[in-house]
């Protein structure tokens, strides 16, 4: 069960189920779609090279984790939307944002990564949220939520390319404006590593990693 006191643990669980099944899903899409694909022998090579693999089996299953890395990212931004949508008030939206609170007038747009999004994304998120503050009226504005920030630091910037307030704002600020609790992303990263069960040493250095990307 889980020690998180903003959200239930049975809405956790649903999340977690629900990002460990988009995983599972895209791997199994990988599978298909190399049995099916023409594959690069030299870029195969090269791998193999590379990263000293020894064995077929082993080359096979890297092959595989280079579109799966990227289904988990992705899964991850959908993982922190629904964390965040099941603390009371908070709603799940998609279409257009990813997040409402209706008491606060808050929208928001949740991205696992500082490079998720290119030039191109980045202008279209902002201009989505732009025209939903519009739509809903006076006194909303919105979020562009950057989960793993560029630098280790907590910011709120206001967005000056657009008509509307929209400010671009770091997952750890962010989590703890939904929850009142100023680690609360912290808090989601040791759950979910107890939930994971994952061994000592691995722990250890994700934490390393913690501590460099998630601000204080």
């Amino acid at each position: 069960m889980t020690t998180l006191d903003w959200i239930s643990d049975d809405d956790f669980e649903q999340a977690l189920k629900t990002l460990l099944k988009s995983i599972n899903d895209a791997n199994e899409k990988v599978k298909l779609r190399m049995n099916r694909n023409v594959i690069d022998p030299f870029h195969s090579l090269l791998i193999a090279s590379t990263f000293n693999v020894s064995s077929r089996e082993n080359l096979i299953a890297l092959q595989q984790s280079q579109s799966t890395l990227s289904a988990i990212s992705n899964a991850l931004g959908r993982f922190h939307q629904d964390i965040l949508g099941s603390v009371a008030g908070w709603i799940n939206h998609d279409a257009g944002y990813d997040l409402e609170n209706l008491t606060q007038k808050i929208l928001a747009e949740v991205k696992n990564k500082h490079n998720t999004m290119n030039s191109s994304n980045r202008q279209k998120v902002l201009g989505d949220l732009d025209i939903a503050i519009q739509q809903k009226g006076r006194g909303w504005k919105g979020y562009l939520v950057i989960i793993i920030p560029k630098n280790p630091e907590r910011y709120t910037k206001e967005i000056t390319t657009v008509q509307r307030p929209v400010y671009e704002i770091d997952g750890a600020s962010f989590y703890e404006q939904v929850t009142n609790q100023p680690q609360a992303l912290r808090h989601l990263f040791y759950v979910l590593n107890s939930r994971l069960n994952t061994k000592p040493d691995i722990t250890e250095y994700c934490k390393e990693i913690l501590n460099n990307s998630i601000p204080h």
